[in-house]
């Protein structure tokens, strides 16, 4: 009788490849992550920020193990991928089929745009500025030198600002330019939070509406001072959520909010407010990083990544019930900034 090779090793199962792995691990976290919160636990809240890139795979798999007749990679990856399509297909579906422009004779466009604490290259935000033509903008990482140049080259097109550069730390400089009238202006910091930026409100007289717009920067995650704490963040947004709280008039939640659409933090938000992108965007809407300027890339410090794509959706409009969403697009050109701009047409 043949004798089996002495030095033969059983085959591994294929249950315990890494694609079951990868599978498993990601179902057993989506299935438990509604008890799981993000402020208490660093290791979830950086889990929900990467759960969209996560769950591409997934998406992007199935359909070539169907092909491919993988069975067991199909059943592997088919809960998964239904998540992904879960959160994202309506943003998916208008790529293959984008809606149709609506005009309103009540309509606006709104921008958010953070500009990177810019004091030396400002004629490419300008002229990113001026081709975005945004009815209201709001601007977060205000510099004092762009805040002066834009009180400059844009007091005719924009009548109303309210430019707030910090003295001290330009990252919670905050602006906005309107040509529509601004009132009961404010500008604030939080206290009892580290590397705290800053925010805005203003009430904004728009064809006869008068709404509340909030300009807001929250902290990000790893900014203070400990691996991606999310607790600083939630405090802020508690502490937002409970002015707005007061609010009387339709409200517009614009800035950059340092999270993505998987954090608690955005579905406290929008429990009361609509997210405009999701609604009416096309594609995955990915604002941060934006590596298109040399100047943006200084935070990577020469590290050889310049060329990855932005990634992230950390920058929003939230809108309440009152407002209609017609439009949403992320705007192709950074300025030089390492966010792109989120354009948003809105009418009251």
């Amino acid at each position: 009788m043949p004798r089996s090779a002495p030095n033969s090793a059983p085959a591994r199962p294929k249950g315990m490849r890494p694609l079951s792995l990868y599978s498993l691990l990601l179902t057993f976290f989506l299935q438990n992550r509604a008890r799981l919160r993000d402020a208490e636990l660093p290791p979830v809240a950086l889990l929900n920020s990467l759960l969209h890139l996560l769950l591409t795979p997934a998406a992007l798999g199935l359909p070539i193990a169907i092909v491919l007749r993988r069975w067991r990679t199909v059943g592997w990856l088919t809960p998964l991928a239904a998540e992904f399509l879960r959160q994202y297909g309506g943003q998916v579906w208008r790529m293959l089929r984008p809606p149709p422009p609506i005009n309103s004779p009540r309509s606006f466009t709104a921008l958010t745009y953070n500009l990177h604490v810019e004091s030396v290259h400002l004629a490419p935000f300008l002229a990113t500025l001026r081709a975005a033509n945004a009815d209201v903008v709001a601007l977060q990482e205000l510099s004092a030198a762009a805040a002066a140049f834009f009180e400059r080259e844009l007091a005719a097109q924009y009548p109303y600002r309210s430019l707030c550069p910090h003295p001290s730390f330009p990252s919670a400089g905050q602006g906005i330019l309107s040509r529509f009238p601004l009132d009961e202006v404010d500008y604030w910091q939080h206290e009892g939070i580290h590397n705290a930026l800053g925010h805005q409100r203003a009430v904004v007289s728009l064809h006869g509406v008068r709404l509340a717009l909030y300009n807001l920067h929250p902290v990000h995650p790893g900014m203070v001072g400990k691996l991606f704490d999310a607790r600083p963040r939630q405090s802020e947004i508690d502490q937002i959520m409970a002015r707005l709280a007061a609010e009387k008039q339709s409200v517009l939640l614009l800035g950059d909010f340092n999270m993505t659409d998987q954090a608690d933090a955005y579905r406290q938000i929008t429990a009361r407010y609509y997210d405009v992108y999701r609604k009416v965007g096309v594609g995955m809407g990915y604002t941060f990083p934006a590596w298109q300027y040399p100047q943006a890339r200084q935070i990577i410090n020469g590290l050889p990544i310049g060329w990855l794509p932005p990634l992230f959706r950390i920058d929003f409009a939230f809108a309440s019930e009152g407002i209609q969403a017609l439009g949403a697009q992320v705007w192709g050109d950074s300025g030089g900034s390492d966010h792109l701009p989120l354009w948003v047409q809105l009418a009251v």
